[in-house]
């Protein structure tokens, strides 16, 4: 039953709703003790049955202190469809379920179908990846390792394998680098098209295999053709010595691709009813919502029932940008989803809403369409003086919260699509600190950024875990708030202000009244601020074996200003020269100056440059790269580049004036900044001698602009000393400096 309450969140319900028990099936499990409960006026019309039972019922508060932990954790017994994390791997399942995939994914496949050698002793096997189309060039990975196949204008047949773990030598060593390069595998990419229900099989396959029956079509899937080449039966373990499922030494097979066409009300070109001028989806959950809602293989409901208006808007909203923890601009939702057919349709459906926060909602002629995760200001208002005749309430201590904060498991690209857990979302207004934080942690695995696997579970932790709950029952005006995310509240002094419906909008059966749950909304539950994204998964560790792996070449180490949503911030860069290889990449690590506790650079081989996230200014750092192969192997870490991170690498202007007096053991600096915006401190020095490159700096004063103040060093011996006033800006770095001043010490 706990599996179908939460459940509820997501999985979109008729405008006739079913009974809020749905959310409210009791929230006092965790708060048993300490919890203001109270009725509004309770005679004037009676809560739904299940938002009354809710607030008495001893099983209470699983759902918001949980949240959607148990939609994985708590669903009924029994063998459940396979996940897209496992539709990685490749099979030879007797029965196995077909595919439907949506956006980019990585796919592995069925290999039962067909395996077979040729008359020339190659053998040939199929990887069926599933019942859709593949769109633009996709990526492979063979036995993990992503490889580079030929385009068949550098002198090897188009589809070849370069990769050197793939290719031998002409005298049967494994290729290195040197000598003649004989590639031992060959992939060909068949998928169905608009035009064509199947797709064109290779001819070298054909050709193999002329007696092939004339209706091997594979109608509807797209497939990978693998071709082995034959190899001397005494080397034959340098070639068949991978681990696909078949078991004769083959590589398996994934593939990394944007599948399938959408149609997108947004897109001129696109026809409703001519799949042929549609184009990819690539990733929009709204867009993916509405394919899989109409798909023949997924919820197959005609096309007029959608609201493609609203599904364009809400389109428009995942599309829109934020900010990672790198400064870099990233849709605000994506998605790539992959579903057997063996899995139930609405829990697909959950899945692709679920990476936008998003629910289904019914207008007025009963389209539907999906309402996003984004915060819009309420245009409905419900006050206890003209609108709400019953309610129920409760307040939450900070003791009694079971739930400090929330880990959304997602897939990350960055660890060959498998399932990472993100860094924790935590809760401040319940986790101290300083003892062991009690996280819950759900699958959203349609989702495949960090940023947004982090901000979907502050999103999930606020609903889940709200410190007020209220169930109100109202006049016939909340039929107005089906659909609604929002309503502004105004019940008394504790319940009042943005509030977010988390239950559908019950109607008793007269029609004339209505009720439905909710906790508060913030304006930034789907925005984090600064630090609140966390600290991504780290990537596995290369092996650190010295070897003869060139090293990178013209790598320059600078710290770039950027601009965030919290202003001027800094993080480092590095460029570098294209490697000689194509299965050579880079990796570039760096800690403050002193520790060893490192991050690492998201690198752009293509652009040849690398970045880190955003790091903390004036701070230097140890910088260090390597070169790592497609193999694993990789070459020691360079030596150590010291980097200052500066946020604000423009210096301040000259002080407007400055002086120094010598005085009975003491020496006293006077300064005036000048009117600078960027004037920060004053740094000042003494000498012996008046050469300011051997000062000695005797102390620092905060100063802003167009500050009159002085600094004054004590305990001085007599003689004669030299000092200067030198202005900084906030990151330290220093302007003209004023001076040398002479001055005696008596």
């Amino acid at each position: 039953m706990k599996w179908l309450v939460l459940f509820m969140l997501v999985v979109p319900f008729p405008s006739q709703a079913e009974p809020v028990s749905a959310f409210f099936y009791g929230i006092s499990t965790f708060v048993s003790t300490g919890v203001v409960a109270g009725a509004g006026v309770t005679g004037a019309f009676a809560l739904g049955t299940n938002v009354a039972a809710f607030f008495s019922s001893t099983l209470g508060s699983i759902l918001l202190n949980v949240g959607l932990a148990f939609l994985t954790a708590s669903k009924p017994k029994g063998p459940q469809a396979p996940t897209i994390e496992e539709a990685r791997v490749n099979s030879r399942l007797a029965d196995a379920p077909r595919w439907q995939m949506a956006g980019t994914v990585s796919r592995g496949g069925e290999v039962g179908i067909f395996g077979e050698h040729d008359e020339s002793g190659n053998f040939w096997y199929l990887a069926v990846h599933g019942d859709a189309e593949i769109t633009g060039t996709p990526t492979y990975y063979l036995d993990g390792i992503e490889v580079t196949l030929s385009d068949g204008t550098d002198g090897f047949t188009a589809g070849d394998v370069l990769t050197d773990d793939f290719c031998l030598t002409d005298e049967y060593e494994q290729y290195e680098g040197t000598g003649t390069r004989v590639p031992y595998f060959r992939l060909y990419t068949v998928t169905p098209s608009s035009g064509s229900d199947y797709g064109t099989k290779p001819s070298a396959f054909t050709s193999a295999f002329s007696n092939l029956p004339a209706n091997f079509l594979g109608v509807g899937v797209c497939y990978t053709v693998i071709r082995c080449k034959a190899a001397p039966p005494e080397h034959r373990g340098k070639v068949y010595r991978w681990r696909g499922a078949i078991g004769i030494g083959e590589p398996s097979v994934t593939i990394v691709a944007n599948f399938n066409r959408m149609y997108d009300p947004r897109n001129g070109a696109h026809d409703i009813d001519d799949p042929t001028t549609w184009t990819a989806g690539d990733g929009n959950p709204a867009i993916a919502w509405a394919w899989f809602r109409t798909s023949s293989r997924g919820r197959n409901r005609p096309m007029t029932e959608i609201n493609w208006t609203k599904v364009a808007a809400e389109a428009d909203k995942c599309d829109a940008t934020v900010l990672d923890r790198s400064g870099n601009s990233i849709p605000r939702y994506r998605c790539g989803v992959a579903f057997p057919d063996n899995k139930p349709r609405h829990e697909c459906e959950a899945e692709i809403l679920m990476t936008a926060d998003a629910f289904v909602v019914y207008d007025s002629e009963g389209k539907a369409w999906p309402r996003v995760g984004v915060y819009e200001a309420p245009t409905l208002t419900f006050s206890a003086a003209r609108d709400i005749m019953s309610a129920e309430t409760e307040v939450v201590d900070d003791g009694e919260a079971a739930v400090d904060g929330v880990i959304v498991n997602y897939i990350s690209p960055d660890h060959d699509y498998t399932k990472q857990p993100a860094a924790p979302w935590q809760n401040t207004n319940y986790y101290d600190g300083v003892s062991e934080p009690n996280y819950r942690t759900l699958d959203i695995l349609g989702c495949q950024n960090h940023n947004q696997a982090v901000r979907l579970a502050k999103a999930i932790g606020l609903r889940s875990a709200a410190s007020k709950r209220i169930g109100v029952g109202t006049t016939v005006k909340g039929i107005l708030a089906k659909g609604e995310r929002t309503i502004d509240l105004d019940y008394d002094a504790q319940f009042t202000g943005d509030y977010e419906i988390v239950t559908p909008v019950e109607e008793d059966p007269s029609g004339m009244a209505t009720s439905f749950a909710c906790v508060p909304m913030q304006t930034d539950r789907y925005d984090l601020g600064a630090g609140e994204e966390g600290v991504p998964p780290a990537p596995t560790p290369a092996l650190n074996i010295s070897d003869t792996i060139a090293a990178a070449t013209n790598v320059v180490i600078t710290a770039a200003p950027v601009e965030t949503s919290s202003g001027a911030a800094v993080r480092l860069e590095a460029t570098f020269d294209a490697p000689s290889r194509v299965d050579r990449r880079y990796r570039f690590r760096y800690a403050p100056t002193g520790t060893t506790v490192y991050e690492y650079f998201f690198v752009d081989m293509d652009d040849q440059r690398a970045y880190s996230a955003v790091v903390e200014d004036g701070v230097v750092y140890d910088v260090q790269y390597q070169t790592t192969t497609a193999g694993g192997r990789a070459s020691a870490w360079s030596s150590i580049v010291n980097v200052t991170a500066t946020a604000n690498p423009t210096a301040p202007a000259a002080l407007a004036s400055a002086s120094a007096t010598g005085g009975a053991g003491e020496a006293t600096v006077d300064f005036t900044t000048a009117n600078d915006t960027n004037q920060a401190s004053v740094a000042i020095y003494r000498n012996s001698v008046a050469t300011y490159g051997s000062a000695t700096l005797i102390t620092t004063v905060i100063a802003g602009a167009n500050v009159t103040n002085s600094a004054t060093e004590t305990g001085l011996a007599a003689g004669t000393y030299y000092y200067w006033a030198t202005p900084q800006n906030g990151s330290g770095v220093a302007g003209t400096p004023s001076g040398p001043f002479s001055v005696t010490v008596t």
